[in-house]
């Protein structure tokens, strides 16, 4: 056994201390358990996580962006070099090309014509304006009702007989059907 010089009260004050310190550390750990305590510390993981990522990605873009632009460079000097090589050699392209963005240019600035007139181009047929059905305005008296009774009727005939000529023609049958035999089991044919 050791030897203790403390008085009791001091070793109660201290056993107090230390109970006080165990309390606040379960709470703490029982704070951390629960669900919010466990997705909060989730959330600074994550955070930390991303932040890590977030610095290497800018500096990888950094060097990236560094090199991209040496090879750009190099790029844009060997094709202008080229162009001007080319032209030299060549320049009846660089011409042609030279007098489209004029004429492009021109056209822009210069205000609108009035516009041609439509005559009707060599191999195409002249195209006939419809017209607009008269319109007939009836009373009521007999003769009238019976002019506009025969008008619906044409419209409506007429409308039949153009969707007939969309539509095929049926097959002839030389036998009606009023002279068929439906109890014949060999029907003949002409």
């Amino acid at each position: 056994m050791t030897a203790d010089t403390r008085k009791p009260a001091e070793i109660e004050a201290e056993i107090a201390l230390e109970r006080a310190r165990l309390g606040r550390d379960l709470d703490v750990l029982q704070n951390r358990l629960t669900v919010d305590g466990l997705m909060e510390e989730v959330k600074l993981q994550v955070r930390g996580q991303i932040d890590e990522v977030t610095a290497q990605l800018r500096g990888q873009v950094g060097i990236v962006t560094r090199d991209v632009s040496v090879v750009m460079r190099d790029q844009i000097a060997t094709a202008s070099e080229t162009v001007s090589r080319t032209a030299q050699k060549n320049p009846w392209p660089f011409a042609v090309i030279g007098l489209g963005l004029a004429w492009l240019a021109i056209s822009a600035v210069t205000p609108e014509r009035a516009p041609r007139s439509k005559k009707p181009r060599i191999g195409m047929a002249p195209v006939k304006p419809a017209t607009r059905p008269e319109v007939h305005h009836y009373d009521s008296s007999p003769a009238d009702m019976a002019a506009a009774q025969l008008e619906e009727d044409a419209d409506v005939w007429a409308d039949q007989a153009l969707s007939a000529q969309a539509r095929p023609v049926p097959a002839y049958d030389a036998d009606p059907l009023w002279a068929r035999d439906d109890q014949d089991p060999n029907p003949r044919r002409r």
